[in-house]
Order: C-alpha cells, then structure tokens, then sequence
C-alpha cells in the first residue's frame, strides 16, 4: 500500500510519522515548503512530545515525483485544499480513497471536483505543532482513527 500525506504540517507531519513508522505502507508527504521536506529527507521526521522517535519516509515539495498512491491524507490548512489538490489530484486514481484530517467544511466538495473518493473519517488527534522544519511536537496522549 501507498499512502500520500497532502500537507506536511503539524497534523500532516504527525499522521505520516506515525504511518511510516508502522512498517505496513510505503509513505510519501507532499508540502510546498522545500526546506522542510529536504530536511525529512535527510534526517527523517522526528516527533517529540507524547511519543519520541524519528521515521523514514519519502517528502517532497515536487508533485511529479510522487507515484500513484492507494490513499491520501489532506492535511494542509483549509485555505490551501484546493491548489493541493489540484498539484496532487493526479496520484489518486479510481480506486483509490483520499480523507481530510482537516478543521472546517469545505474539502469533501473540493476532492471531488477532481473526482476523487472521500474516504468519510473520524479523527482525532490532541495537540500538535510543527517546532521547526523536520520537528512535530505533540501533546496528545492518543492518536484515534476509524475509517
């Protein structure tokens, strides 16, 4: 399975760690910030806080690399959804399920002027924030998903 993390954030950062961490999904992170996504390429993505560990995965800020993935996370700030979606829409195929891990309304029309399945969801995740590039600090104590 391949997972693409759209936005690579505090949220974004947290969901795609701990996905690569898991071991079962090859993980790629999309985010338009460059320095931050050639720095989890270099040193990995390193979470602190509730949960203490560095994963390995794939980051970029150039969409053409990104290969067709089995599922998507949107997590970008809300005002961001729809140039994401456009840049990324094109790894996402018919069989494939994208959900948003995002605050507010609005991204389920967004996906799916591009004709992409919503995956409905019910997340949630306590307290994080990106602490600088590569670094996510996260107060929760649980991180909870059902889709």
């Amino acid at each position: 399975m391949r997972i693409c993390v759209v936005g690579c954030g505090a949220v974004g950062s947290l969901f795609a760690a701990h996905l690569a961490r898991a071991g079962e999904a090859e993980v790629w992170a999309y985010d338009v910030w460059k320095e931050h996504t050639q720095a989890i390429r270099e040193k990995g993505l390193r979470l602190s806080g509730a949960a203490e560990f560095v994963a390995r995965l794939n980051a970029t800020s150039d969409p053409k690399e990104i290969p067709p993935c089995d599922f998507g996370l949107v997590a970008t700030k809300a005002t961001h959804t729809r140039a994401a979606i456009q840049q990324t829409a094109h790894v996402f195929g018919d069989h494939s399920a994208v959900c948003s891990v995002q605050n507010g309304v609005g991204s389920e029309e967004i996906l799916a002027e591009h004709e992409i399945r919503d995956a409905r969801h019910d997340v949630s995740s306590g307290s994080s924030h990106r602490a600088r590039t590569h670094r996510v600090r996260h107060q929760g104590r649980h991180l909870d998903w059902a889709f």
